[in-house]
């Protein structure tokens, strides 16, 4: 069984991955401006879109602080926003919100420039054509329809998030498949529901709801808000989803362009990872727990389109989505990969129930999370201990050869002597 001292410092190095899987605060300013500048775009006073205050907002991992880096370093990341309107016309469909949402992009001479074909339910800016080293995203747009009146309070008082019932929160959003409803439908309420936020409430409330000591804060209210500033620290569900999609995605690196389509998609990595969160206080419990639960929290309903019982992940603020609803197309291979995705996961974190030493540990982490992030991190953790003992501050396990600030009193340990490099000869 691992020790304390050693979990001790594997939290520490799983912490410190996890930042360095993250996103930098330049790259978080870089999305922020971007989308703002959409916003105003939109909302200008010769937009058909500005009687109905349009507003733009992040959505998805990066208001839930989930985030990633790409494994490719020269890889583009997805950020999604909602262009939320209060209110339309009444003569609007589905189709024409989407279209006026599209053409008014069109109209500014760089958006017309990095506008991808017109998608589903969004329209994507694709940033990376500008090539500013920052600006390597692309940008789902999301058009929705407001008809309950929460955009002001979210706008104006964010402080009100958590106090605010998450029907409330409910969108109606466009769906080109949808057929014939996106044509002719003028009515959002009979339009495809979302509920972005929501989500976030949903799932905030579960990583904020720790049951040990809570040493890292994390505002849901200041990552909703249109111009939210960086937050460097995460609690620990967010730390092992970061962990989770990382893993996901260098499994499923070398798959051909086909088969990395039908990966284990976020969210149902993020909602099966919190739906298995215990409040354990720390990353290395979370994540073990959460490997060996996952698959608990997938069920079977029928589906009464296919008139079948079918595997399901229901979207926690909405029972009705499934979220693995693309399991049950024919030829899909998602539920196997999900499945054999889980398995490996299981093997690969299996080191950290045993004893290990840094050797061992760092060529493990490398199979899974990759060797630049896993080098950068011992990098990072070796250059604080290294401050830690210069100041007099660092202390070493004599059993485990353990070292680290946080377990100074143990009876076996001893202090680590700044270094003078004078030598003794």
């Amino acid at each position: 069984m691992i020790t304390t001292e050693q979990k001790t410092e594997l939290e520490d190095i799983l912490d410190v991955l996890g930042e360095n899987l993250s996103i930098t605060e330049s790259q978080h300013e870089a999305a922020v401006r971007s989308y703002k500048a959409v916003g105003s775009w939109l909302t200008n006073d010769e937009s058909k879109l500005s009687p109905y205050n349009p507003v733009i907002s992040p959505q998805g991992s990066f208001i839930i602080g989930t985030i990633i880096q790409t494994i490719d370093p020269d890889g583009d990341m997805d950020l999604d926003v909602v262009c939320e309107l209060n209110g339309k016309r009444h003569d609007w469909t589905q189709k024409d919100v989407k279209e006026i949402v599209g053409e008014q992009l069109s109209k500014h001479k760089k958006y017309e420039s990095i506008l991808d074909e017109e998608g589903r339910r969004c329209w994507t800016l694709k940033y990376r054509e500008n090539g500013s080293p920052n600006e390597r995203y692309h940008m789902d747009i999301l058009p929705a329809i407001n008809t309950n009146g929460h955009s002001i309070i979210l706008e104006k008082a964010y402080s009100n998030l958590k106090d605010q019932n998450i029907e409330d929160l409910v969108l109606s959003i466009t769906d080109n498949e949808r057929l014939p409803e996106y044509e002719i439908s003028t009515d959002p309420s009979e339009w495809l529901q979302s509920n972005p936020f929501g989500y976030a409430k949903w799932f905030m409330a579960i990583a904020d709801d720790i049951k040990g000591k809570r040493t890292k804060m994390f505002s849901l209210n200041e990552s909703v808000n249109p111009t939210p500033k960086y937050q460097k620290d995460r609690l620990p569900l967010q730390r092992v989803v970061q962990l989770l999609k990382r893993h996901r995605d260098i499994m499923f690196k070398d798959y051909s362009d086909d088969d990395k389509k039908e990966k284990p998609i976020s969210c149902i990595i993020t909602t099966l990872a919190a739906k298995s969160y215990n409040g354990e206080d720390n990353i290395t419990d979370a994540l073990l727990s959460i490997v060996n639960n996952m698959g608990n929290h997938i069920e079977e309903k029928h589906d009464y389109d296919l008139n079948r019982y079918v595997k399901w992940v229901s979207n926690p603020v909405n029972e009705t989505e499934n979220f693995a609803d693309r399991w049950a197309l024919q030829g899909s291979k998602r539920e196997a990969f999900f499945n054999a995705w889980l398995e490996r996961l299981k093997v690969d974190f299996g080191i950290f129930q045993s004893p290990f030493n840094r050797i061992n540990l760092s060529e493990s982490l490398k199979k899974s999370f990759g060797n630049e992030p896993v080098n950068r991190t011992f990098l990072d953790v070796g250059n604080r201990m290294r401050l830690l003992t210069d100041s007099g501050n660092n202390h070493v396990d004599r059993k485990a050869g353990v070292v680290g600030s946080a377990i100074a009193g143990l009876t076996n340990v001893a202090k680590v002597s700044a270094h003078n490099f004078h030598g003794n000869d």
